[in-house]
This record gives C-alpha cells, sequence and structure tokens, in this order.
C-alpha cells in the first residue's frame, strides 16, 4: 500500500484521492481538484457531497490502493 505524501504534492489533474489533515484527525475525504466547478477558492470537492475545501484543509494524501481484483496470486499487479 502506498504511504502518505504530503499535500502540497497531490494530483491537479481531477483523479480522485484521500486526503487527511493530521491536525484534525476526523477531517478526511475522498477528494480531487476541481478549482473550476464553483469558481471559489475551495479547489478541493469531496466525492460523498457538493461541499470544497480550501488548500490548507488537508496536510497529506494518498491515491487508491489497487483493486484487489487487479492482482494475481503473488499479489503483484497485472
Amino acid at each position: 500500500m502506498d504511504s502518505w505524501r504530503p499535500m502540497d504534492r497531490a494530483p491537479h489533474d481531477g483523479r480522485w484521492i484521500i486526503a487527511i489533515n493530521r491536525q484534525e484527525p476526523d477531517l478526511r475525504a475522498v477528494v480531487r481538484w476541481d478549482p473550476t466547478r464553483f469558481g471559489d477558492a475551495q479547489p478541493w470537492h469531496v466525492a460523498s457531497c457538493e461541499h470544497g475545501h480550501s488548500n490548507d484543509a488537508f496536510t497529506d494524501w494518498m491515491p487508491f490502493p489497487t483493486c484487489p481484483d487487479c492482482e494475481n496470486e503473488n499479489g503483484a499487479a497485472e
């Protein structure tokens, strides 16, 4: 599984990622970068609602893990 990475290195290409805030452990979400969605200052948009977060809302991110169906018996991605 991938490890957490600094949010300043998160992708800005619209893909969904898992994001957390180390100072607020309950703030974690599936988000994607979409600054044009509402034309606002909250470019990180949550998958489950119409809510957005500012650039500093999250501290770390990671990509989604590989789907178990995509791995062979040895655990390697096909």
